[in-house]
């Protein structure tokens, strides 16, 4: 070098660079500055790392720090030994550097490091560090306080034993590593972990991925976040909504409905049913009116595992909603009687307010009808689980809820889950209870609208009454107007009639007006006629109340039908009658009777001019025995049907309208139900239906 290298020129580089050419004596006390060409006094410390250096022949370094006006320098001396082995000089090239910014950035460092690492060691999150073989390298205090491991247990242990075995990530892991490159993260990655002693941890996880120094391999960061708490608290929320979902459903569906029984039907499904609350059998009892006794009404579920692998069977066969399911039960249930519903309606509890009082068997009915509040049995709860409660339900496990109401206790709801021996836990009482304020309030409505109902059938069947008795004392103020007006009106025609017809009947007798007989016979007969209906008048003005008597009305309707015999041949009208045999007495004024069927058939032979058939069939219908009176005459328009039975009222030219006036008010007189069904061009039948004669029971 010192060949190639003037003297000069090595002497400016070197003053380029903060350094100095040092010459020592042979002992190295004192040094020889040949660039500033001084001499120095060196301590002891420098003589030691000189004559180093010399001996060596090799390189030496060291940082001093240095304070000068009252500042901190760090100075880097580096000492580089040149020995010639032709005269054996020897020369020490002293080279300073100030590095104080590089060694205050470090301290910088250094310090930060510390407090991240303090910071990682702290943290209450799990900070893991992985090898490329995916095994702990590092564990801090907050992966212990979660996972329950010790950094002794878990270094160079393979990571998957944190995860639960059935997570998808745990398996996934070394792919995610492989795929991603370095600096990748992956973040928030929720996983399903598991502690060392097994209790089920959801973590959010973070990955890092960091090349190591040597640039060929990297690290796997892992920072696992316990979100298990907030987890349990999501899924409870998430049960929450459902849970009241559900409930909003089946308040709904019993809130639909207003028949008690389909209410109650409802509730049980709802208990039941695995889109309701999911419970394996469910009792419902009732308080009676009285609020004495609580009565077993229905019950729901199967009584044994054979019973329930048929009925749970039929009910899945395809997925279906609560409505749905209550349609399916019902069709399962219909025509099979199930033990849990045998056995509810037998069992009625007494329930007293003095609890001394009351069935220590009951003990747990008792408290949650007269307290109110919900009970929840155990099979370790000796003082509710009595003889009594575990025979009749046969299970250990139940829950009773109480149905209040705003006046008091209505009933009780039992739930179990006998068959399946699931633990009915807190959340389910919750569910409960609510599920029975919709209860109470879907029957409390049921039994408002039973009672609206009947309110409103009581007005309207006084209306009906009322509106009845005003169309009879109408009716009865103008037929007695014109039964009094009918009275004087014959009274005042029968005597000249009378007259007329004595006459004419005489003139006929004598040969001597034999050429006025034609005219003479239309005088009797229209004399006849009018004579007719001066007795029709009379008879409607002089009807009076029956008196009756117990027979039978076969023989009235053979009478009416010998006397109209004459009138029925000669108007062409065909007979048939079919009476039944044995048929019962009834109570009737048998002239009136007479007289009522008498009137109809003339009605039905006026209503058959030209020939027809009139058919008769007597027959016990209920409790009632019935007449059917049916002609195949020219029938009644819609039009006039209601005004049949009004007097003087007729749709025939030689007719009087008191024919069927008559009929109707014998037949109101005897209390007896009777309607006219009439088909224009088709004919009309007269239904009468006479009570059967009741004969009193020696006593």
């Amino acid at each position: 070098m010192f060949e190639t290298l003037s003297i000069h020129e090595l002497v400016q580089s070197i003053e380029k660079i903060n350094g100095k050419i040092l010459i020592p004596d042979k002992d190295v006390n004192w040094l020889w500055d040949s660039i500033n060409h001084q001499y120095y006094d060196i301590d002891e410390h420098d003589r030691t790392l000189i004559k180093e250096c010399l001996d060596s022949t090799n390189l030496r370094s060291e940082i001093r720090e240095i304070t000068s006006d009252g500042q901190t320098h760090f100075i880097e001396n580096i000492y580089i030994p040149i020995v010639r082995e032709i005269n054996s000089s020897r020369i020490i090239l002293k080279l300073s550097f100030d590095i104080s910014e590089k060694m205050n950035a470090e301290k910088i460092i250094s310090e930060e490091r510390n407090k991240l690492a303090s910071i990682t060691s702290n943290s209450p999150d799990a900070v893991i560090m992985l090898n490329n073989d995916m095994k702990v390298i590092s564990w801090n205090l907050g992966a212990e306080s979660i996972f329950e491991y010790t950094a002794d247990e878990m270094i160079e242990r393979p990571i998957d034993s944190l995860f639960h075995p059935d997570n998808p990530f745990s398996k996934t892991l070394n792919t995610f590593a492989e795929s991603l490159h370095l600096n990748d993260t992956i973040r928030h990655h929720l996983s399903h972990c598991v502690s060392k002693s097994g209790v089920p941890l959801y973590c959010e996880l973070t990955v890092m991925f960091m090349p190591t120094a040597e640039m060929s391999s990297r690290e796997t960061v892992l920072i696992l976040r316990d979100k298990t708490h907030q987890k349990q608290l999501e899924d409870e929320v998430k049960r929450t909504i459902d849970n009241i979902s559900k409930i909003n459903e089946i308040s709904a569906l019993i809130h639909a409905s207003l028949d008690p029984d389909d209410i109650l039907d409802m509730i049980l499904v709802a208990a039941t049913a695995g889109q309701g609350l999911r419970f394996n059998r469910a009792f419902l009892f009732l308080m009676n009116e009285e609020k004495t006794f609580l009565e077993g009404r229905k019950a729901i579920g199967p009584s044994d595992p054979q019973e329930a692998g048929v009925l749970w069977t039929e009910l899945d066969q395809t997925p279906r909603s609560l409505k749905d399911i209550l349609t399916s039960y019902t069709s399962v249930q219909d025509g099979r009687d199930f033990k849990v519903n045998q056995i509810v309606k037998s069992l009625r509890i007494p329930i007293t307010q003095d609890p001394e009082q009351s069935d220590s068997g009951y003990l747990a009915f008792h408290e949650v009808i007269t307290q109110g509040h919900c009970l929840h049995i155990r099979p370790k709860d000796e003082k509710y689980l009595t003889p009594t409660i575990k025979n009749f339900f046969e299970t250990d496990q139940m829950a009773i809820v109480p149905l209040i109401s705003t006046e008091g206790a209505v009933g009780a709801l039992v739930v179990d889950n006998a068959i399946t021996g699931r633990l009915i836990s807190d959340q389910d009482l919750e569910m409960l209870k609510l599920f029975a304020h919709q209860i109470v309030a879907a029957l409390e409505n049921a039994v408002l609208y039973d009672k609206l109902r009947k309110k409103v059938e009581e007005l309207e069947e006084a209306h009906t009454s009322l509106k009845n008795s005003q169309e009879k004392l109408i009716r009865s103020e103008r037929l007695a107007a014109i039964g009094e007006l009918s009275a004087n009106m014959a009274h005042e025609i029968r005597n000249p009639l009378v007259a007329i017809g004595g006459f004419a009947r005489a003139m006929l007798e004598h040969h001597h007006y034999k050429e006025n007989e034609d005219f003479l016979k239309i005088i009797v007969d229209e004399t006849i006629r009018l004579e007719r209906i001066l007795n029709n008048t009379l008879t409607y003005v002089k009807t009076s109340e029956p008196t009756l008597v117990s027979q039978p009305l076969l023989p009235i309707i053979n009478n009416a039908l010998t006397l109209l015999h004459e009138r029925l041949e000669n108007n062409r009208i065909q007979l048939h009658t079919e009476f039944a045999d044995s048929i019962p007495d009834i109570e009737i004024d048998p002239n009136q009777i007479l007289q009522a069927m008498l009137n109809i058939v003339i009605n039905a032979v006026e209503a058959m001019p030209l020939g027809g058939e009139l058919s008769l069939k007597l027959h016990v219908e209920d409790d009632t025995v019935c007449l059917r009176v049916r002609d195949t005459g020219e029938g009644i328009d819609e039009d006039y049907l209601k005004n049949i039975f009004d007097p003087f009222f007729t749709t025939k030219n030689r007719g009087t309208g008191l024919g069927l006036v008559i009929v109707h008010d014998i037949f109101e007189r005897h209390g007896i139900i009777f309607r006219v069904e009439s088909e224009k061009n088709i004919g009309t039948s007269f239904v009468i239906n006479f009570k059967i004669h009741q004969v009193p029971q020696p006593s």
